[in-house]
C-alpha cells in the first residue's frame, strides 16, 4: 500500500514538474477572453456612453487647461520643471460642439478596442482549434497593428484639437493664445511595430506550414 502511494505521487510531482507553464491551457483561454470582454463592455460605457449622458443631463464637461505657476506659489501635482502644470477644469453649459469634439478621442479609442477584442477574439478561436498558423490570423495581427498605430496617434492628435478647440475661445481663464497643442507619445508606434513582429513571425510559420505539406 505504502509502495502504491509513493509510487503514484512520484509519478505526478514528475508530471507536475514537466508542464510546460508558458503553454496557453483551456482555462487560459477562457480567462484571456473574460479579459477581453471586460475591456470591450468598457470601452462601450465609459467612450460611449459616459458622454452621451453627461449631455443628457447637462453635466459640466472637464477640460485640461495647461496654465503657468508664479514662483512662491506651492505647485500643483504634475508641474513641471519649467513652472507649468496641467489642471483639469469643468467646464458649464457646453454646447454639442464642444462636448462632441471632447467625446470624439473617447469615440476613437472606443471603437478601436472593440474592433482589436474582437480580432484578438477570433486569433484566439482559431488558435484554440489547433489552426494557429493561417493566412486570416496574419491579416488580423497586421490589421491590429495598424489600428493600434495609426488609431492611437490619431486619438492623441483628437484629444489636441479637442483642447485647442476651446482655448481659442473666451471660455477660459487667461487666454492662451495657442491654436493647436497636443502631447504626443511614441507608445501607440512601438507596439504598432511589436504587433507587426508578431505578424511576421506568423507569416513565416504559414510558409513553414506550406513547405511541410508539400514534402508529405
Amino acid at each position: 500500500m505504502d509502495t502504491n502511494t509513493s509510487g503514484s505521487t512520484t509519478k505526478d510531482q514528475r508530471a507536475f514538474s514537466r508542464k510546460d507553464w508558458l503553454a496557453f491551457d483551456r482555462m487560459d483561454y477562457r480567462v484571456t477572453k473574460f479579459v477581453l470582454g471586460i475591456a470591450l463592455v468598457g470601452s462601450v460605457l465609459f467612450g460611449l456612453v459616459r458622454p452621451i449622458l453627461d449631455a443628457v443631463n447637462n453635466s459640466p464637461l472637464s477640460v485640461a487647461y495647461t496654465t503657468k505657476v508664479d514662483s512662491g506659489i506651492e505647485l500643483p501635482r504634475g508641474t513641471t520643471h519649467e513652472g507649468s502644470a496641467t489642471v483639469q477644469l469643468l467646464l458649464g453649459d457646453a454646447t454639442v460642439g464642444e462636448r462632441l469634439t471632447q467625446a470624439l478621442p473617447g469615440f476613437l479609442s472606443a471603437a478601436m478596442t472593440i474592433t482589436v477584442a474582437w480580432l484578438l477574439f477570433q486569433l484566439l478561436c482559431s488558435t484554440q482549434a489547433g489552426e494557429p498558423f493561417t493566412r486570416r490570423n496574419v491579416r488580423r495581427i497586421n490589421l491590429t497593428a495598424l489600428i493600434v498605430g495609426v488609431g492611437g496617434m490619431l486619438t492623441q492628435y483628437a484629444q489636441g484639437f479637442a483642447n485647442s478647440a476651446i482655448y481659442m475661445t473666451d471660455r477660459l481663464p487667461e487666454g492662451t493664445g495657442l491654436s493647436f497643442e497636443a502631447t504626443l507619445t511614441p507608445l501607440p508606434v512601438v507596439a504598432m511595430l511589436v504587433l507587426a513582429l508578431v505578424g511576421e513571425a506568423f507569416r513565416r510559420g504559414v510558409v513553414l506550414r506550406d513547405d511541410v505539406e508539400g514534402l508529405v
